[in-house]
C-alpha cells in the first residue's frame, strides 16, 4: 500500500535540477500525483504530492532527494497529510472565483485584501503576483474558495471599495467566466521555415 507525502524543494535555479528531482522520485518508487513548479527571481521552487511504497520512511525520502540533488544545493521539506489537521474543501454550494487586482504597489496591500477575505471565511487557494520594477505597478491574481452564503455581488463591491481607497483596480470573476475569457489552452507557435 502506498503512502502520500507533500514535498517542497527550493534551490538556485540551474539547468537539470528538475531532471534530478524526477530521478530521485523514480529511485524511491515515488508516483507523482500533483505538482506546481516555478522559477522566482532565479530560484527554482516546487511543491509536489507523491505516493511512495509504505516501507519508505520520510527521513529516507528526504535524504535520498538531497543526495541526488546535492549538486544543486536543494533544500527539501516533507509533510505527511495523515499527521496534519487539514482544512475541508469548499462544501456544497461553495464557488470558485478569481480576483484580479492591479495598480501601484504599496506596503500592506496583500494584508488588507486577505484580511477582508478571511473575515468572510474565504480561502485563497492560489495566488500569483508580480511587480514591474520600473514603475512599481503590479498585478495580483487570487483564486478564491467562496463558501455558500457569501454574496458575490456584495463581496465584489467591498473589494472594489477597498481597492479604490488604495488607488487599485479590483475585478472578481466566477471561475467559469475567468477560464472562458482567459484562454488556458497552450499557445500554438509557428516556427520560421528555416528552423523547421
Amino acid at each position: 500500500m502506498a503512502h502520500r507525502y507533500i514535498l517542497t524543494l527550493m534551490a538556485a535555479n540551474r539547468v537539470g535540477i528538475l531532471s534530478s528531482v524526477a530521478r530521485a522520485l523514480a529511485d524511491l518508487g515515488g508516483d507523482l500525483q500533483e505538482v506546481s513548479q516555478t522559477v522566482m527571481q532565479k530560484f527554482f521552487t516546487i511543491i509536489l504530492a507523491a505516493e511512495f511504497p509504505e516501507d519508505r520512511r520520510p527521513e529516507e525520502i528526504v535524504e535520498h532527494i538531497r543526495d541526488v540533488c546535492h549538486p544543486y544545493g536543494v533544500e527539501v521539506s516533507l509533510k505527511d497529510p495523515a499527521r496534519e489537521t487539514l482544512q475541508e474543501d469548499v462544501g456544497p454550494g461553495g464557488e470558485k472565483y478569481f480576483l484580479t487586482i492591479t495598480g501601484q504597489d504599496e506596503p500592506g496591500i496583500i494584508r488588507e485584501i486577505t484580511g477582508q477575505l478571511s473575515t468572510q471565511n474565504i480561502d485563497v487557494t492560489d495566488l500569483y503576483a508580480v511587480r514591474n520594477r520600473h514603475d512599481r505597478s503590479f498585478v495580483l491574481i487570487m483564486e478564491l474558495s467562496v463558501p455558500e452564503g457569501v454574496d458575490p455581488v456584495a463581496l465584489q463591491s467591498d473589494l472594489e471599495s477597498l481597492g479604490s481607497r488604495s488607488g487599485l483596480s479590483a475585478s472578481m470573476q466566477h471561475e467559469n467566466i475567468f477560464l472562458a475569457t482567459n484562454d488556458p489552452r497552450p499557445v500554438r507557435i509557428t516556427l520560421p521555415r528555416r528552423l523547421v
